[in-house]
């Protein structure tokens, strides 16, 4: 017997783990619910997860094979599901983030088997021996996708473990699982990819493929759907594929500098004068700061869980730039409003934003928010449904003066440097 243990790929396609211990022998899938990351989260992202681990159970069950759910720290959970089903070594896929790795290394110390981590199907894989801290070179090592590995068809019977507690969602959550998050794909592709490059800036998200909350829980393998887009061509294609291996560059840089997660890549810019004001903080949270743009983008976030690319680096350039609140704090507590709130993900666009030391043009790159609002919401839709109270991207009675606050913002910066 063997034990497949799933973290973040709640799917049974494109698993290299799951079908390398298949060829071994009879497997038993494994979820842990993990405190360590479900303890802080939000209700609606312990939900999302919680629905799609209930998904992969019935995902099992259809193929015959049983999936347990236990709760507890990994280190203990695993050796005694290890023991439970006499299991003669442990199979998963790669972690790459710090607590992955940490996690890890406790379990394979405490397992009384070999634990086999294979390496995810990321498009890049983000442990190269070489570090980048920019985009571009970065993704110029891709070299095509392989083709994406087969769901198994069925899977050996054994008994289930462990229940799956029930959690209520304080936003409306998408259908779960991996058969959903192919149909989504399949919708993108065809209705929405050609005209990806034209619209991907939407305010309202609708041009993109709105398939991160899948992509965040690993329900979707990202080297399925780029094989899926390149095998269509086009340049919707390329420039999704390209947007798709800044999730890997994500994965890279915490990889290789893990330090990011509580600082600025580039430490210079830990000494801006940051604003440790709770009403201003709140005011951006929740969307009462008289900018339009960022008060629509933080109120659909607090009622959705989604928010559009544009819109996302809209406010955290606020926060950032405009407001200087201490951006760790703010780049949480948006991850935690988020459904796709991946760790490296997250920090990776907040540090692109803020201008802390992933963009390649780092502090002068200050987005007009009201140019910003009128080009990417031209007709006032996405206002409209999310700030009514505003006629346009004009603000109206602002916490701050933009254009002082860009100024000021562009000189401390400067001055850091």
């Amino acid at each position: 017997m063997r034990l497949v243990w799933h973290r973040g790929d709640l799917r049974l396609h494109d698993h290299p783990a799951l079908l390398e211990a298949l060829k071994e022998g009879p497997i038993v899938g494994l979820v842990v619910l993990d405190p360590n990351n479900l303890e802080g989260a939000s209700r609606r992202r312990r939900a999302w997860f919680l629905e799609n681990v209930r998904a992969l159970r019935a995902a099992y069950r259809a193929r015959g094979g049983a999936l347990w759910v236990l709760e507890g720290p990994p280190w203990l959970r695993v050796p005694e599901a290890a023991k439970a089903v006499r299991a003669q070594g442990v199979y998963a896929l790669k972690s790459y983030t710090p607590y992955g790795r940490h996690r890890d290394t406790r379990v394979r110390e405490a397992l009384p088997v070999p634990l086999h981590l294979l390496p995810a199907p990321h498009l890049i894989p983000p442990d190269l021996e070489r570090p980048y801290r920019v985009y571009t070179p970065f993704s110029r090592r891709f070299q095509g996708v392989d083709p994406p590995l087969p769901a198994p068809e069925a899977l050996p019977s054994f008994p289930e473990e462990g229940e799956i507690p029930e959690e209520k969602s304080d936003v409306p959550l998408p259908p779960p699982g991996e058969e959903a998050a192919l149909a989504r794909l399949r919708a993108f592709l065809e209705e929405g990819l050609a005209r990806y490059p034209l619209e991907r800036d939407r305010l309202d998200g609708r041009g993109g493929s709105r398939l991160s909350p899948y992509f965040a829980l690993g329900v979707l393998s990202p080297r399925l759907a780029a094989w899926e887009a390149l095998r269509r061509g086009g340049e919707g294609a390329r420039k999704w594929v390209s947007e798709l291996l800044w999730r890997d560059f994500s994965y890279h840089l915490l990889y290789h500098f893990p330090e990011m997660a509580q600082r600025a890549l580039d430490p210079r810019f830990e000494a801006l004068p940051w604003r440790e004001d709770e009403g201003l903080f709140q005011a951006w949270l929740e969307g009462r700061t008289g900018v339009p743009l960022v008060d629509a983008a933080m109120r659909e976030l607090q009622a959705t869980g989604f928010l559009s690319n544009r819109a996302r680096m809209c406010a955290a350039q606020f926060a950032v730039k405009y407001l200087l609140l201490p951006w760790k704090k703010a780049e949480s507590a948006f991850k935690n409003l988020l459904l796709d709130g991946d760790t490296a993900v997250n920090l990776q666009g907040w540090q692109w934003a803020g201008g802390l030391g992933v963009d390649a043009a780092p502090y002068f790159r200050v987005f007009n928010l009201v140019e910003q609002g009128r080009r990417h919401d031209p007709e006032g839709a996405w206002l409209r449904r999310f700030a009514p109270e505003y006629p346009s991207y004009e603000p109206k009675d602002p916490v701050v003066d933009l254009e002082e606050a860009r100024r000021e913002y562009l000189r401390l910066a400067q001055g850091l440097l």
